[in-house]
């Protein structure tokens, strides 16, 4: 039995009255639904949906301009009954176009393995593929208008474990951003990785640090399933206003302020803080920044742990 449905979506149109420009906007989705015969003599339902939507936002620009911006979002998922969360070659697809002229103009395009996929803080996009059984979310987040990938991350939410911090008062404005990734492959899991952690900005990442433990198997799995699925980052200022602890994570809507920094506009002399991992709330690795990198030298480390740098 097969069964087709057909769903369209159409985006508003853009103009309002008296305007001097205007774009329109439309994009189909569609499901395809069928019941087929397994290998097995069973029965399983494949459902292959085409999702698209948009997502509006404006920037500021100087002297009270406010361009406007349009992502496209395209999500094609293919599920069967017999197997669990979505396929692998699920994918989300995105564009992203600047509206402020009188012709569309394309920012960025691109895809990336997933179900589901998000704009966050109208500076980045995270396209997540839900992890099966016992394997976590792989989030895989980008620059937004210029689709330059920079990091993949495991864990909950939208962009998974991963934590923000920023220069206050810097101009240009200085943002930097770190992630925990718990995918391994079985040499690496079997060698007692238990993921990497990674620093860097808008224009990519700049430093890798691997992670590893020397315990048993048994522990090791535990160890890498906290951290897969719930790591947690925060950033350790030495200077920070009265009352705050100087340890937080930070978001993509308010990154951490590194009051230590105050100012400075060189990449180079953007250290003295540190990075700290940790896992059921407790500390397993502290690693300093130096020279605007993770580095190995001086981090702070609980028995059986050790890191490695790797390539960026």
């Amino acid at each position: 039995m097969k069964r087709l449905i057909a769903l369209a979506a159409a985006l508003i149109p853009l103009a309002a009255a008296h305007a001097q420009t205007a774009h329109d906007a439309s994009a189909t989705s569609t499901a395809h639904v069928e019941t087929i015969k397994t290998e097995e003599g069973g029965t399983a339902v494949v459902m292959k949906v085409r999702n698209a939507r948009f997502v509006p936002y404006y920037i500021y620009a100087a002297d009270n301009q406010y361009p406007a911006r349009l992502v496209t979002i395209v999500t094609e998922v293919l599920t069967r009954s017999d197997r669990e969360g979505a396929d692998p070659s699920s994918t989300v697809s995105v564009t992203v176009d600047d509206l402020s002229g009188t012709e569309t103009k394309r920012l960025a395009a691109f895809s990336d393995p997933g179900s589901e996929g998000e704009v966050i803080a109208r500076r980045y996009f995270a396209a997540t593929m839900p992890g099966c059984c016992d394997s976590p979310d792989i989030h895989r987040v980008r620059a937004l208008e210029t689709g330059r990938e920079l990091f993949q991350s495991t864990g909950p939410g939208d962009f998974g474990s991963a934590a923000w911090a920023e220069v206050p008062n810097s101009r240009p404005g200085i943002v930097r951003w770190a992630a925990f990734d718990g995918e391994v492959d079985e040499t690496q899991f079997k060698a007692g990785v238990l993921g990497t952690i990674a620093y860097g900005s808008d224009a990519g990442p700049v430093s890798r640090i691997r992670i590893a433990t020397s315990v048993g198997e048994d522990e090791h799995n535990d160890l890498w399933e906290g951290l897969a699925h719930n790591a947690t980052l925060r950033w350790i200022d030495p200077k920070h206003p009265a009352g705050d602890t100087g340890e937080t994570a930070g978001d993509p809507e308010s990154p951490t302020g590194l009051w230590s920094l105050e100012g400075v506009t060189d990449p180079k002399l953007i250290q003295g803080f540190e990075l700290q991992v940790l896992v059921d709330g407790k500390a397993i690795a502290t690693i300093p920044v130096v020279e605007d990198r993770l580095v190995v030298k001086g981090a702070t480390l609980e028995k059986n742990f050790s890191l490695s740098a790797v390539q960026p």
